[in-house]
C-alpha cells in the first residue's frame, strides 16, 4: 500500500477504505446469517469504522483536520484491536501514517 502524499491522495485512500467497508457490510447482509458469529461479532466494528471514515472525509474537505500533528487517527484504536478481521488493514495503516506524519513529497 502506498502512503498518500497529497490531500487528494489521502481522500482517495479514505474513499477506498469506505468502499471496502461498505462492500464487506453489503456482502455480510446479503449472505450472512444473523446467527453467524463470524460476521455478527464484527459488523458493529465495520459500521463504526465506516462512519468514522465518512466523518474524516467530510472534516478534511472542510479543513477541520490538522494532518501531520503526530497523532493517530481516532479510529485506529478500534482498527488495531480487530486488525486480523479487517482485510484492508494495511490501507488504514497507510492513512494513519499520512495523518500522523503529514504529506511527504
Amino acid at each position: 500500500m502506498t502512503i498518500p502524499r497529497t490531500q487528494d491522495e489521502f481522500l482517495d485512500h479514505v474513499d477506498q477504505a469506505i468502499f471496502e467497508l461498505e462492500d464487506i457490510i453489503m456482502c455480510a447482509q446479503d449472505e450472512g446469517d444473523p446467527e453467524d458469529h463470524e460476521f455478527s461479532d464484527i459488523m458493529p466494528v465495520y459500521e463504526h469504522l465506516s462512519q468514522e471514515l465518512k466523518q474524516l472525509h467530510a472534516d478534511v474537505m472542510q479543513g477541520q483536520h490538522a494532518i501531520g500533528k503526530g497523532e493517530d487517527l481516532p479510529l485506529m484504536f478500534v482498527a488495531a484491536k480487530w486488525k486480523e478481521r479487517i482485510p484492508f488493514y494495511d490501507l488504514l495503516t497507510a492513512l494513519n501514517y499520512a495523518y500522523k506524519t503529514g504529506f511527504q513529497a
